[in-house]
């Protein structure tokens, strides 16, 4: 019998996070590095640390410093909704557009909105039964 022990660390789950914020998979993204695919998972599980040269080249391709790749945070609360978003490094922050972009959607009828939520997934509607049922218990 195979003992399962968490070997997760800082590093492993800043490797899995900044990867998927970059839509990376760890079969493409470990010929990047170049490392073998089997090595990738085992960075992201924490089952192994990278040689330093391998850190440095994994901090350049996911766009921090590797001092940051291996002792900061990051956060992956995002949802993909487009399968085609690119992501673009650059040298300066980019500025904010002039004004922000109209997130609210006009819908005229309880169908409407149920059909709405629908076609966001599943996690959208979850959490839109959430709040409903946290707003309710509040009255």
């Amino acid at each position: 019998m195979v003992e399962e022990k968490n070997t997760e660390t800082q590093l492993s789950r800043n490797i899995s996070t900044l990867m998927q914020l970059h839509g990376l998979t760890p079969k493409l993204f470990s010929k990047e590095v170049p490392v073998t695919y089997e090595m990738m998972r085992r960075y992201m599980s924490g089952a192994a640390r990278p040689r330093t040269e391998k850190l440095a080249r994994l901090a350049d391709l996911l766009g921090v410093t590797a001092a940051d790749l291996e002792y900061g945070t990051f956060s992956a609360d995002i949802t993909a909704t487009s399968p085609a978003v690119t992501i673009v490094r650059h040298d300066a922050p980019m500025l904010p557009p002039p004004t922000p972009p109209d997130r609210t959607i006009a819908l005229s009828d309880p169908k409407e909105l149920a059909g709405w939520l629908l076609a966001q997934g599943d996690d959208a509607l979850a959490e839109f039964l959430r709040a409903l049922a946290d707003t309710l218990q509040k009255k």
